[in-house]
């Protein structure tokens, strides 16, 4: 049995859906009551992600629904509750459980039938239709309830319900073969990171950009082969950098942009040899930026654009056998409940590396 209190830990915010919220600690947040294919789950960690920040200031054009008001939308935990209608042979109170950023998708349309589930086009996301993770007891719709193997830490799972599951998502999408060189911008950021280390595990050759040093620590721990600091090096210098780094001096084999940045997305392109690919993961603020180049480059240079949102529940499977077996981990910073508010704003404003993790129990 798991206790269940009417009240409970949350960092809700005050005007959401603008760029004016603001997340406060909360100790007595109503505890929910889940519906039919609903599980009540108690967090015990939670992944701190710059996708929170732009979902409850709105800025991509997309609110949260009325009477959402916790952003978040990674964690690992326990059900506490099943709610009519889920079948207790799948599920049982007290078995350990990941949230990922998709709530629920219908499984019959063209996207899911082939695939593309997490771009369903009556999909639900955690955090816009129903409350995220900034509360210790959010509510999950029973298809997208995640096992968690039982060598994997809460710590490690909460982030890769995100960063985890989107970085493999991304690594294959880049179709890049062992030996080929991928560059990774974000790469120490907290999904570029992991992208970083599912090339690693793969067998390519990952050129690493970042800022700081603190970012190159954690990308060259995390496999990156080169690191390309770009306060040291100008958007005009990186394409001849990046050629010198391949072992051909053609470019790279594929761009990956974990990093919502705008300059990241206009500078990829550039850093391809022919036939390469732009695998674009990194979301900035709508209107922002393009993840394209002059059509005389992508026509001549036969260049793909991809675009990855999160990761589909075959794709989770898949990466979590990689965490189980220990090739890949994330670099997690555990904080305290009560610190909320500044971890979020420091992810929001890039000023982090790795992932950020929320103890619930702290």
């Amino acid at each position: 049995m798991v206790a269940i209190p009417k009240v409970c830990r949350a960092a809700p915010a005050s005007n959401a859906g603008t760029v004016q919220y603001t997340i406060a600690c909360r100790e007595d947040y109503p505890v929910p009551e889940p519906k039919e294919g609903e599980l009540l789950v108690k967090l015990n960690f939670c992944g701190v992600c710059q996708s929170d920040h732009h979902m409850m200031a709105g800025d991509w054009g997309i609110a949260p629904a009325a009477g959402v008001d916790c952003t978040g939308h990674e964690g690992a935990g326990v059900v506490a509750k099943l709610g009519p209608g889920v079948d207790p042979a799948k599920w049982k109170v007290g078995e350990r459980v990941g949230i990922t950023p998709v709530h629920w998708t219908c499984g019959d349309c063209e996207f899911c039938n082939n695939g593309h589930e997490t771009i369903c086009l009556k999909k639900q996301y955690v955090a816009n239709v129903v409350n995220g993770t900034y509360t210790q007891y959010p509510i999950i719709h029973e298809s997208w309830a995640i096992k968690l193997p039982d060598n994997v830490a809460d710590e490690q799972a909460a982030p890769f319900m995100c960063s985890g599951g989107t970085a493999y998502t991304a690594t294959k999408a880049a179709g890049a073969k062992p030996g080929n060189t991928v560059v990774v911008f974000g790469a120490g950021g907290g999904v570029g990171h992991m992208v970083t280390q599912f090339c690693k595990a793969d067998g390519l050759t990952v050129i690493g950009i970042d800022v700081g040093e603190e970012k190159r620590a954690v990308a060259e721990h995390a496999g990156a082969a080169h690191f390309l600091d770009v306060t040291k090096i100008s958007d005009a210098d990186l394409p001849a950098a990046v050629r010198k780094l391949t072992p051909d001096g053609l470019g790279a084999h594929a761009a990956i942009v974990a990093a919502g940045n705008p300059k990241a997305y206009a500078n990829a392109p550039g850093l391809l040899r022919p036939c390469g690919v732009v695998v674009a993961v990194g979301i900035p603020a709508a209107g922002t930026a393009i993840a394209g180049a002059d059509p005389a480059l992508v026509t001549f240079a036969g260049i793909s654009i991809r675009g990855i949102l999160v990761t589909s529940r075959a794709d989770m499977v898949d990466a979590l056998r990689y965490l189980a077996d220990g090739k890949v981990k994330e670099n997690v910073q555990v904080v305290p409940f009560a610190e909320f508010p500044e971890t979020l704003a420091a992810v929001a404003a890039s000023k982090t590396s790795g992932r950020k993790v929320v103890d619930f129990n702290s």
